[in-house]
């Protein structure tokens, strides 16, 4: 045991120790560097009011990280190989007490004990996984899959004590575990679901058959006070929802579902040949049941799945509850939302192909050197690919210069690659991708972006020009103003530059950057006393802001 263990510690050590000196990316921004909150925790309640419930626990590491490593990302990232570990830990004993129960392969087969072990190899090291752990803010999703697997585990130990202190114990931890992972991630609410089809496929006997109307009483009303707790709003399935995974699209709750079938043959693909993995996917909706024609045969697909689920329930059962917990976990996949599409749903939808993946080989292949030279190949090969696609999450350029091979034609990736470029002072590189974005789907925000090189280029009559159009297009977006006042007090035209922050701050008023902006102009015009109440202002929004502090001093 303590020799797997360090085998495991070394081998996900290897493939992501690296990630350890790697930066920020993406939605990073969002939730770490421009998220005041996570500066202590008395904000708590405070962040909990912009962000989701569902978000509070996963929010609340950030918090805790913060504490420790401020913006450091360091601390982060091993914060996210830590939670992958347990993650690891706990396929792998999951894998081990399914095993036990169906009691297959036979006790004196020396598979019993290889193959849970094996199957979180196969966990930990496939490329797969990559986005859950080495991007930051997908701990959500890893912390939620920890919240998941430990749920059904303590739930069978529960199910299968015949100590009733110990069965009434482990079953309310084990409801208290699925509470935590409810407020780490939305995905944790088809646990409910899951619990039910592990009784209906390790334990078909009467007895079993007494705990359904009671589970489905219990997810029912959990999925109730979910709903309210969240404030859940099923309108989404009657609503049009502009689409972020291609441009132009707009999903209908019918198109949406009907691209689901196309997205699951996709995650099946990159779970058997994990190739040409991306962060961004450019993943058109689907019109129609043969408009692609991928649509149906991914409906094919999940339909001789569920089938093969209740024809090997008695055969073969770990293969059925292995299918069993693809779709299962899959299934919160068909709530419409604007993106169709990301590679880290994968990390908790894995389990289930894993434990089915390999129980089928070893029924298929009955040489059991065979059988453990062909996983023990595919762990190597995966390692080395995993160890590969980690390089791609070193920092923002990286990350989109590999995007961008794959969706070249996406808006969102060439802003984001503009934006990487722009951050490094390579304002031609810069316009360049932000033509292209404008060419695609011009929005208000990306003129703005452009606007912001050309003020940096001091190119001042064009970034005029793009923060005009931003405006045109969305009069109510407050950050352009103030970007606009730049140019207006670059151009001394410090009326207008005035102007434009009292309207910022009408939409924003609690957005200290107005107000250091304002003093600034007012330091310009000699008037120091407004000048002085503005960046007083500043610092009462945001204490941490040293511009308002230093601006203050002088």
């Amino acid at each position: 045991m303590i020799l797997r263990c360090a085998l495991l510690l070394s081998i996900g050590l290897v493939i992501y120790a690296q990630t350890f000196r790697f930066g920020f990316v993406f939605d990073d921004d969002t939730f770490v560097l421009s998220n005041p909150f996570i500066a202590n925790f008395s904000n708590f309640p405070e962040m909990l009011k912009v962000f989701p419930w569902t978000r509070s626990v996963g929010l609340g590491s950030f918090t805790l990280n913060y504490y420790f490593n401020q913006l450091n990302p360091q601390g982060y990232h091993i914060f996210n190989f830590m939670v992958h570990l347990v993650a690891v830990g706990l396929v792998w004993a999951l894998a081990d007490l399914l095993f036990k129960i169906t009691k297959w392969p036979p006790a004196n087969n020396p598979l019993t004990k290889e193959l849970p072990f094996v199957i979180a190899l196969l966990f930990l090291v496939h490329p797969c996984q990559t986005q859950a752990v080495s991007y930051i803010t997908q701990r959500f999703e890893s912390m939620a899959t920890v919240f998941y697997l430990a749920t059904a585990y303590v739930y069978l130990r529960a199910r299968l004590s015949e100590n009733r202190r110990h069965k009434l114990a482990l079953g309310g931890l084990a409801g208290l575990l699925m509470i935590l992972g409810i407020l780490t991630k939305e995905v944790v609410i088809t646990i409910p679901l899951m619990i039910l089809a592990l009784e209906w496929i390790l334990f078909p006997t009467k007895r079993g058959k007494r705990f359904y109307v009671g589970l489905v009483t219990a997810g029912i009303v959990l999925y109730l006070l979910f709903t309210q707790l969240v404030r859940v709003d099923l309108g989404i399935f009657s609503k049009l929802v502009t689409s972020q995974s291609h441009d132009g699209d707009v999903l209908t709750s019918a198109g949406y579902m009907l691209t689901q079938m196309r997205v699951f043959l996709t995650f099946l693909r990159l779970m058997v040949l994990p190739m040409h993995q991306t962060l961004d996917y450019d993943y058109a909706m689907s019109t129609g049941i043969l408009h692609p024609p991928l649509t149906l045969v991914g409906l094919i697909v999940i339909g001789c799945m569920i089938w093969l689920t209740i024809k090997l329930r008695r055969k073969l059962p770990l293969v059925s509850c292995g299918l069993a917990w693809m779709l299962i976990t899959f299934s919160i996949n068909l709530m419409p939302r604007a993106n169709v599409i990301f590679e880290h749903k994968l990390y908790l939808i894995s389990f289930g192909f894993f434990l089915a993946g390999v129980v089928a080989l070893s029924a298929l292949v009955s040489n059991r050197p065979t059988v453990l030279k062909i996983l023990w190949c595919a762990i190597v090969i995966l390692a080395v690919v995993s160890f590969e696609r980690n390089k791609v999450w070193a920092n923002e350029l990286s990350l989109w210069e590999n995007n961008i091979k794959r969706t070249p034609n996406k808006a969102r990736v060439n802003i984001n690659l503009a934006r990487a470029y722009g951050s490094l002072n390579r304002y031609d590189e810069a316009i360049a991708y932000y033509n292209r974005a404008l060419a695609i789907n011009p929005t208000n925000v990306t003129y703005e972006n452009r606007g912001v090189i050309y003020f940096n280029q001091g190119r001042f009559a064009e970034a005029l020009a793009d923060f005009n159009k931003s405006i045109d297009m969305d009069p109510k977006y407050f950050l352009t103003y103030t970007k606009r006042a730049w140019v207006y007090k670059q151009l001394h035209n410090h009326e207008a530059a005035l102007a434009d922050l009292e309207r910022a701050e009408q939409l924003a008023p609690n957005f200290p950057d107005i107000y250091v902006m304002r003093g600034r102009i007012w330091m310009e015009l000699g008037n120091h006393e407004k000048a002085f109440k503005n960046f007083e202002h500043a610092k009462a929004l945001d204490p941490t802001l040293r511009i308002s502090i230093n601006r203050r001093g002088n």
